[in-house]
C-alpha cells in the first residue's frame, strides 16, 4: 500500500479560488439572498422560507469552507485570504437576508413532522434579534472585527517560530525522550510568551465581540447561547459538569500511575502525551489507514467502506509543512455531498486517533448528505459523539489484538491519556473561558491576566499531579477565537462520555443500524431527544457516571501494570 502522506484534492469543490464557479457562486449565494428576502416581505409560508434559505446556507457553507479550507494550508497566501474575505463578504451579505427570514417567519401554521424541531429553533432565535439595522451593522462589522481577530490567531500560531515552528513543537509532546520533550515544551513556552500581547489583544477583541452582542441579542450570557445553540438543556449540562468535577480525582490517580511508570517524581504537563509502554512504535500512514479501516468495519461494514473511500478519493490533507496551520477538522461542502480531513500526520499514535475521529464526523456528514440544511445540521455535542466513537472503535480493535501482550499497556494508557484531555483539560479550557468571560467584561485582559487565569483553571482540574503547567494553553487553542461559537470545550466532554455508553451496546445485533438512525437524527432534534431514541436519559448523572466508571476501570487495570 502506498505509505506517502496524502494531500487533499479540492477541485470537485472548486477548480481555483479564483475560478468562474468559486465567483458564480458567490454571486449566486447574492440573487437567493434578494429571493429569501422578497419572499419574506410577501409573507411566505414557514416552508416556503425554509426551501429559500436551505439553498443559500447551502452555497454559504460551500464557499467559506472552501476558502476556509485552503487558508489553512497555508496561512500567508494572498489569493487564499482574498478568497476568504470574499466568502465572507458573500456570507456576511446573506445573513441580512436571514435576518428578514427571521423577523418574517411566521410564529404559528402546520409543517411536517421531521421539521417540527428546526422550526421550534427559528422561533427561538427569532427572540434574540436586535433591530434590523443593529444586525446589518454587526454583520459588516464582524468582517473587520471579531473575524480579522480569529484569522490573526490563526495566522500567528502557524506562522511563528524560533528554528522550529509552533506546529512542529507541539509534536514534539508525544516524544519518547523526555529531554527532548522538555526542551521542545520550554521552547513553546518562551515562543509563545513573546507572542502573547498579540494573542491577549486576538481574544479580548473577539470576547468582547461576544458579550456586547449577546447582551444586545437578549441572551443570560455566552453560555445559555452557547447551550441553545448545542440542543441541550442547562440541567444536561449542570449534570454533565457536575460528574466530571467529581470524577476529577480518577484522573490524579492515573495521573500518578502515569507518572510511577515514566519512572519520574517530577510529573509535569509536557510529560501528560509521552508514551507508555511501546515507545518505539510509530505508523506508516498505509498502516493508520489499515487500522482505522479495519476497525470501522468490524462495527458496520458500510462504515468501513466510506473512511477506504474517502481516503482512496483525496478526502484527507494529512502532510505537515511549513505555513500549515496545527490542529485537525472535518469539513463539509453541502453542493457536492462532500467532506474534507485536515490534520498533521506525524506517525503517532494520536495521529492515528486523529484520523479515526475526523473520519467519523466525515461519516457522520455522509449519513446526513442527502438532507437539506435544516435537517442537517447538527451542534457541536452531537457531532463529537460521532467522532469519538470513532476513536473508541480504533481503540477497542488494537486493545483485543495486543491483549496479554506490553502493546495492551499502550493501548490501555492512551485511551485514559485521550480521556483525561477530554475530560480534564476541556474542564480546564472550559474554565478559563467562564473566567476570560468575566474578566473581558470589565475591559481588555493583558497577557499575563490570561496566563493568571489559565493557571488557576488547570490548577483546579488537574491538581496537585503536575509540577509545572502550560500558562498559554489559551493563545495555542483557535476554539476561543470563535465568535461564532463560544465555550467550543464541553461538548468535546459531551461526546467522550455519550460515545463510551453507546460503545457498549455496539455488539448488539441491531444497534449498527439504530447508530446511523441516531445519527441522522442529530439535525432534526434536541440532545436530550436523540440521545432518548437510544434508550438515554443525559439529564440524569448515572448516565454520565456510567461513562466515566468505564475509565476508572482502565485506571485499575493501568496500576496493574505497576
Amino acid at each position: 500500500m502506498d505509505d506517502r502522506i496524502p494531500n487533499w484534492n479540492l477541485s470537485s469543490i472548486y477548480p481555483s479560488p479564483s475560478s468562474g464557479a468559486f465567483n458564480d457562486d458567490i454571486d449566486r449565494l447574492g440573487r437567493i439572498g434578494e429571493d429569501l428576502r422578497k419572499a419574506a416581505y410577501d409573507g411566505a409560508s414557514c416552508m416556503e422560507l425554509i426551501g429559500i434559505r436551505d439553498k443559500g446556507l447551502a452555497i454559504a457553507v460551500n464557499l467559506t469552507a472552501y476558502a476556509s479550507a485552503l487558508l489553512s494550508t497555508d496561512s500567508s497566501s494572498a489569493q487564499y485570504l482574498k478568497a476568504v474575505a470574499a466568502a465572507e463578504r458573500a456570507e456576511a451579505e446573506f445573513s441580512k437576508a436571514e435576518d428578514a427570514f427571521l423577523r418574517a417567519f411566521p410564529d404559528e401554521g402546520e409543517v411536517p413532522d421531521e421539521y417540527r424541531y428546526a422550526v421550534s429553533e427559528i422561533r427561538q432565535m427569532k427572540k434574540h434579534l436586535m433591530t434590523p439595522d443593529e444586525e446589518a451593522l454587526a454583520a459588516d462589522l464582524s468582517i473587520s472585527g471579531s473575524s480579522l481577530w480569529e484569522h490573526l490567531q490563526e495566522n500567528l500560531a502557524s506562522s511563528i517560530s524560533e528554528g522550529m515552528t509552533l506546529t512542529e513543537l507541539r509534536a514534539l509532546a508525544s516524544s519518547e525522550n523526555r529531554d527532548i520533550r522538555k526542551k521542545a515544551f520550554s521552547e513553546e513556552l518562551a515562543l509563545l510568551k513573546r507572542h502573547s500581547s498579540s494573542f491577549a489583544y486576538a481574544l479580548s477583541g473577539v470576547k468582547g465581540s461576544v458579550l456586547t452582542l449577546d447582551a444586545k441579542r437578549g441572551w443570560a450570557d455566552p453560555l445559555d447561547r452557547s447551550l441553545f445553540e448545542s440542543s441541550i438543556s442547562k440541567s444536561t449540562f449542570d449534570a454533565l459538569i457536575s460528574v466530571i468535577e467529581d470524577s476529577l480525582p480518577i484522573f490524579h490517580e492515573y495521573f500518578r500511575i502515569k507518572a510511577r511508570l515514566l519512572g519520574t517524581d517530577d510529573f509535569s504537563f509536557c510529560d501528560l502525551f509521552a508514551p507508555v509502554g511501546c515507545v518505539d512504535r510509530k505508523y506508516a500512514f498505509s498502516a493508520a489507514r489499515g487500522i482505522v479501516v479495519s476497525s470501522f468495519n468490524a462495527f458496520s461494514p458500510d462504515a468501513g467502506e466510506f473512511a477506504d473511500m474517502a481516503i482512496e478519493s483525496g478526502w484527507v490533507d494529512a502532510l505537515m509543512h511549513d505555513g500549515k496551520a496545527g490542529g485537525a477538522y472535518d469539513t463539509y461542502f453541502p453542493l457536492v455531498g462532500e467532506s474534507r480531513v485536515f490534520m498533521n500526520f506525524d506517525g503517532s499514535y494520536d495521529s492515528v486517533l486523529t484520523l479515526s475521529h475526523e473520519l467519523g464526523h466525515a461519516y457522520h456528514d455522509h449519513l446526513l448528505s442527502k438532507l437539506p440544511m435544516s435537517l442537517s445540521s447538527y451542534p457541536m455535542t452531537l457531532a463529537e459523539t460521532a467522532s469519538t466513537f470513532s476513536e473508541k472503535l480504533v481503540f477497542m480493535h488494537i486493545l483485543e489484538e495486543e491483549r496479554g501482550r506490553a502493546g495492551e499497556m499502550f493501548a490501555i494508557e492512551q485511551f485514559l491519556q485521550a480521556a483525561s484531555q477530554t475530560i480534564v483539560d476541556i474542564y480546564s479550557r472550559y474554565l478559563f473561558e467562564r473566567a476570560a468571560f468575566e474578566r473581558i467584561a470589565e475591559g481588555a485582559v493583558t497577557a499575563d491576566d490570561c496566563a493568571s487565569m489559565m493557571l488557576d483553571a488547570q490548577k483546579r482540574a488537574y491538581g496537585d499531579t503536575l509540577s509545572a503547567f502550560h500558562p498559554y494553553m489559551w493563545a495555542v487553542k483557535s476554539h476561543y477565537y470563535s465568535a461564532d461559537f463560544s465555550y467550543y470545550n464541553y461538548p468535546y466532554a459531551f461526546g467522550e462520555l455519550f460515545a463510551l455508553s453507546l460503545l457498549m451496546k455496539r455488539d448488539e445485533p441491531d444497534f449498527p443500524s439504530q447508530y446511523r438512525d441516531l445519527l441522522r437524527r442529530t439535525g432534526s432534534m434536541s440532545a436530550e431527544d436523540a440521545a432518548s431514541a437510544v434508550g438515554s436519559d443525559i439529564t440524569d448523572r448515572s448516565f454520565w457516571q456510567a461513562g466515566i466508571d468505564l475509565i476508572s476501570s482502565y485506571v485499575e487495570r493501568l496500576g496493574r501494570w505497576l
